[in-house]
This record gives structure tokens, sequence and C-alpha cells, in this order.
């Protein structure tokens, strides 16, 4: 009988060195292909973005909105972009889908000068004006100050604001000799936190909880039932903002900022 063949460690571990090389190396390979793919889809899309700057200067804004909509398709998302989307939007006519992508620049641009104007200046031309809530003083500063956050950036000063005054409480409780300065800096700190907590929550409630949608369509009629035939509660103007509260087949249940709610049909509003 042939005697079996012994276990050879060192033959083992050179086996799996070179399948641990081989799957390193495929990785790598991997993420090469994927970053030279993203890189060039990047590059399109800002080739495209560009184009559609230079076809606006020309004065051929379908064509600039062509080319910033192929952008967008192609996965490139920024502030600019829907800016200049709003803008192309605007010179053609079109003021509900002017005010639709000046909403969506601004959550990358909440403190931008130009699109704060022109977002205005686009919101003026809303027939009859556009519909409000009503606020108190106190609640309308409050609104002026969340406006003035992207999403991100509340969210970072609302990280940094809790790891501040959880690293001054465990200062507090082991360092005796400046107590009373950390119980104002922990007071001071803490109404921070809660202003930022209020900001954070109106912003995640904004673009996470709530759907907005813009009115794209002039003298849209909104009504009780989603039937062409129902009765008709209220009118809705193209460039008005509402809340998305569900949707049936072509229709969609709508609410304005007043609390009114009426039931619309799809093709007359494009959610942000």
């Amino acid at each position: 009988m042939s005697p079996v063949r012994p276990y050879n460690k060192n033959c083992a571990r050179r086996s799996n060195g070179v399948r641990f090389k081989i799957a390193v190396l495929s990785l790598m390979l991997i993420a090469l292909f994927a970053e030279d793919v993203f890189c060039n889809e990047e590059s399109q899309a800002r080739s495209l973005f560009y184009q559609g700057n230079t076809q606006y200067r020309k004065g051929d804004f379908k064509e600039a909105v062509l080319n910033y909509q192929k952008a967008l398709d192609s996965g490139f998302e920024s502030g600019p972009l829907y800016y200049n989307i709003g803008n192309a939007y605007f010179k053609n006519g079109s003021l509900g889908k002017a005010i639709l992508n000046y909403l969506r620049a601004k959550r990358f641009l909440p403190r931008d000068a130009d699109l704060k104007s022109n977002l205005e200046y686009a919101r003026s031309l809303i027939k009859g004006g556009a519909v409000r809530p009503e606020r108190g003083f106190f609640a309308r500063q409050f609104f002026k100050l969340a406006d003035a956050f992207s999403l991100d950036k509340i969210t970072l000063f609302t990280s940094v604001t809790y790891f501040i005054l959880s690293l001054a409480l465990v200062l507090f409780i082991f360092i005796k000799k400046i107590r009373r300065i950390l119980i104002y800096i922990t007071l001071l700190v803490s109404a921070l936190l809660i202003v930022f907590s209020s900001v954070l929550y109106v912003q995640v409630s904004r673009t996470v909880i709530e759907k907005k949608g813009v009115i794209i369509t002039d003298g849209t009629n909104a009504r009780f039932e989603p039937l062409d035939e129902a009765t008709t509660f209220f009118s809705l103007n193209e460039g008005e903002c509402v809340t998305l509260v569900t949707s049936k087949i072509d229709w969609v249940k709508i609410k304005r900022p007043d609390g009114k709610q009426g039931w619309i049909q799809k093709r007359d509003i494009e959610a942000l």
C-alpha cells in the first residue's frame, strides 16, 4: 500500500496567498474600472452643463434646458445646475418649472443671494400671489433662520454642538476647578443645540418626510374627489408650491399652505 501523501502546510499557505493576491488584484481592477466609468460620466455631464450654458447665452433656452436635463439624467446634480435650469425655464416662459428648479437649487445653495432674488421675483409673478401660511412674528423669524441652512449643514452643526455639550458635561464631572465656567458654556451650548435641533427637524420634515410639489400648469382645479366630474373646491395657479398627501392612478391629493386639500391631475404638478 502506498503511503498517504502528508498535508503540506507550506503549500497551503502559498495557495491561499496566491488566491489572496488574485482577489486583491481583481478588486483593484474593479475599483479602477468603476472610477474610470464614474469620471467619464461626470466629464460628460459637465460637458452637457457647459453646452447648456452656451445655448443659454445664445438665447436658445429650449436647447439649454435639453442639455441641462441630459446632465441631470446622467446622474449629475448640483445647485448651479438646477439654478441654470430654472433661469432657462423662466426665460422660456415656464414659470412653474422655473420655481420648481429654483427650489431644488435652494437645497444646495440656501444662502445664495442671486437664487433668493430670482425665486422671490418668480414667486411675485404667480397670479393672485402665492398662498402663504399665517405665522406670528417669532415663527416667521424662526423659519427665516431655517431657510438659511441646507440639510447637510444643519446636520453637521447639530452634531458638532452635541459633541461639545457632551464634552463639557464630562469635563464638569471630572474637573472641579473650571465648573463655574463650564456651567455657562453648557447653558449656551444647550440653547444652541435646541435651536439647531429644531431647525434640523424642520429641514428633515421638508426634504424627507413631507413631499412637496409645484404646479406647472395654469388654472389647475382642485376637486373634492379624484374624478373629472367632481365639484371644484379651489383653483391653483402655475408656480404655487403645495404638499403631496396621497395619489390615486392619475390623480394627486394636495394640501395648500393654508390647509385646504383637494385632488388634481398628476400632469399638473411636478414633485420636488
